[in-house]
């Protein structure tokens, strides 16, 4: 399980669920399409507490997404890529709003300086393709994917400890961006006292 979002549509809730699974026929999924709500509640059994007596009123819609990037994209003059059209992103890392963002950032950052001289050759192109925020933010969005798809299907031992020190963490309503911003408190303090100056990530 990569991520559930469910918030409120009028009277009903909506629910968005990420998983790990190669092929949609594999067996949990064609569970969740012919009784969605006993295949969640066996995959997070806490869940039933927070639902209550909740119903299905609607089918389930199960869409595989995939992770791809633009070939030889740096070869066409006149044309660049952004956001999704340039590499899509993990819906479960959350980073798509800001790697859309970021592209589009650094492409208004190159246009002026395109828009000087003549032409709109593959020598201008490159330089948004290559620019190190961009290149910077597509690196860190695919690391994320990668990462979060390895916290919840990864069963070596490495892996295995670091998914119960996030639900751990999540138990006791801890995030990890609260937990970083502590680390990086008390780091700042220990270096201001002469003793450690950096902490592994999280």
């Amino acid at each position: 399980m990569g991520y559930v979002s469910m918030f409120p549509i009028g009277s009903r809730m909506r629910a968005n669920v990420f998983v790990y699974h190669g092929d949609i026929r594999h067996p949990w999924c064609q569970e969740v399409r012919t009784s969605p709500l006993s295949a969640l509640y066996a995959a997070m059994p806490r869940l039933k507490r927070l639902l209550g007596d909740a119903v299905v009123s609607s089918d389930v819609q199960i869409r595989p997404v995939d992770l791809y990037a633009a070939q030889n994209h740096e070869q066409q003059p006149g044309l660049v890529l952004a956001g999704d059209s340039f590499a899509t992103s993990d819906p479960a890392a959350g980073t798509g709003l800001n790697k859309v963002l970021t592209d589009v950032d650094r492409l208004c950052h190159h246009i002026p300086t395109w828009l000087a001289t003549p032409g709109m050759g593959v020598e201008k192109i490159q330089t948004y393709y290559s620019d190190p925020v961009k290149v910077a933010c597509d690196e860190w969005s695919l690391a994320e994917a990668s990462y979060n798809r390895s916290l919840a299907s990864d069963t070596t031992l490495l892996w295995r400890i670091r998914r119960m020190g996030r639900i751990g963490l999540d138990m006791m309503g801890i995030s990890i961006p609260q937990l970083r911003l502590a680390a990086s408190a008390f780091v700042g303090e220990q270096a201001e006292l002469g003793g450690i100056d950096s902490v592994v990530d999280l």
